[in-house]
């Protein structure tokens, strides 16, 4: 339409309508589609793995005078939970004392510490184990030589 014929009727022209089976479509389409991403949402913000130790823990040690600290490290998936576990020495001096430490979720790695310190003058060997009782069991040692 031109701008005479505009100015003649005084009406602007309308667009042509899009057909009501176009837009039913097109309405049906966007509900799907945000329900499903809805459905995604809600599946990734609710559902969480069990949690579980995901491999062999590996341990360091670092000297400090006449004591050694042995720290270990475990691995985990990342869920929430608690790891169970315990150090067991050899020559074995006391029974093991089952320990437990909290894991927040994206935590993917749990570090847990322990010192073995020598007595009296010399060097003594002993063997240092980590022993995780839950949710599934694994363990690591190492030997420590303690100087003072």
């Amino acid at each position: 339409m031109s701008a005479e014929q505009v100015w003649r009727t005084g009406h602007i022209p309308q667009p042509p309508k899009r057909p009501v089976r176009y837009r039913r479509l097109a309405s049906l389409v966007l509900t799907v589609v945000l329900l499903a991403a809805a459905g995604v949402l809600l599946f990734l913000r609710f559902h969480h793995a069990p949690f579980h130790v995901t491999g062999t823990p590996t341990l360091q040690t670092a000297q400090n005078g006449c004591t050694v600290n042995v720290t270990g490290r475990i691995p985990t998936n990342g869920s929430s939970g608690t790891i169970s576990y315990q150090w067991v020495f050899t020559p074995q001096q006391a029974a093991p004392q089952p320990l437990s430490q909290s894991v927040v979720s994206g935590q993917h790695d749990v570090f847990v510490t322990v010192a073995v310190q020598g007595q009296g003058h010399g060097t003594a060997s002993e063997q240092v184990t980590l022993q995780v009782l839950g949710p599934n069991q694994e363990s690591a040692s190492t030997v420590v030589k303690v100087s003072c």
